[in-house]
């Protein structure tokens, strides 16, 4: 089982950058850079009011995170970045075994999916709908692939 988790945290950047990783706690961490404008305050409320915090969380990915966890942690409480951060780790890990349940590989594509549509949205990567939300999804994308690029351009490539 160990293993396993160990699998999900160090993910392959879809091909883009032979050897280069990027692990989940990574991936998290960068979130805030492609959510909300540098040196945002942690009470940065988005989305026409439905997007809290650092990492622009709605209020379903809370009910989502306390149907994982068994907590019972309110929408507001994603206004700390610590929560906040603790919150996307367990729903992004929560849906990476889910993904690798179905014989697939995890990748950040199906994170970003997964992070900006819902848990269901990972399914989208490999098969993409011609609607709004794909179109959402896909640009969602475009915005974060950089900040990620450059984060692992700056790691040392793996053996």
């Amino acid at each position: 089982m160990k293993s396993l988790i160990i699998g999900f945290l160090c993910l392959l950047l879809s091909g883009c950058c032979k050897g280069h990783t990027i692990t989940l706690k990574e991936f998290v961490a960068l979130i805030p850079e492609w959510e909300v404008p540098p040196n945002s305050p942690p009470t940065i409320i988005g989305d026409n009011g439905d997007a809290y915090g650092l990492y622009q969380i709605h209020e379903i990915m809370v009910m989502d995170y306390n149907r994982i966890t068994g907590d019972n942690a309110v929408h507001s409480d994603v206004f700390d970045p610590e929560f906040s951060k603790r919150l996307a780790y367990a729903v992004l890990l929560h849906y990476t075994k889910q993904i690798q349940a179905q014989g697939i590989t995890p990748t950040v594509d199906h994170l970003l999916f997964i992070w900006n549509g819902g848990g269901g949205a990972w399914r989208r990567v490999n098969h993409p709908l011609p609607d709004q939300k794909q179109t959402n999804l896909n640009r969602y994308k475009a915005r974060a692939w950089p900040i990620l690029l450059r984060s692992v351009s700056n790691k040392p490539k793996a053996l």
